[in-house]
């Protein structure tokens, strides 16, 4: 939180931002991850023509661990994916082994039609680098199991 101005009124840190991080920071982010995952979401495998703006109409690139919960605003932390599965993956219902296996934990609360557009394991770029990590996956498991 900023302090009060003259007018009284704070300025509130906006959730998911860290302190420092500029705009720029989470715009490069962003374009690296479609980039090095070659507009494909990472657990479909669909495939999506680049767009010249900074969001793309069909892919939206999701933290493992929020930035919120203390996640880095690091590639191996960020996966590209098609709008329709985020809140799957963000409650739980679709979760990521640590060696890159999908798993729906129950498939009675996954919508059959996304349920087999999902690939046995992530699409994930080629450079080991900005593979996910292994650590955020496991806290996505864990803290979205223990809600």
């Amino acid at each position: 939180m900023g302090g009060a101005g003259d007018d009284g009124f704070e300025e509130a840190r906006q959730p998911g931002f860290a302190a420092g991080e500029t705009l720029d920071s989470y715009e490069s982010l962003q374009r690296l991850v479609l980039t090095s995952y070659g507009y494909r979401c990472a657990l479909t495998g669909e495939s999506f023509a680049p767009v010249s703006g900074l969001l793309h109409p069909r892919l939206d690139v999701v933290a493992i661990r929020p930035r919120i919960h203390g996640g880095p605003l690091s590639i191996a932390n960020y996966l590209p994916m098609v709008g329709e599965l985020v809140d799957a993956f963000e409650h739980g219902t679709i979760l990521v082994e640590d060696d890159y296996r999908i798993v729906v934990p129950n498939t009675d609360l996954l919508d059959p039609a996304h349920r087999i557009r999902l690939r046995s394991a992530l699409h994930v770029p080629a450079e080991h680098l900005f593979r996910p990590g292994a650590a955020y996956l496991a806290y996505h498991r864990r803290f979205v199991l223990g809600r």
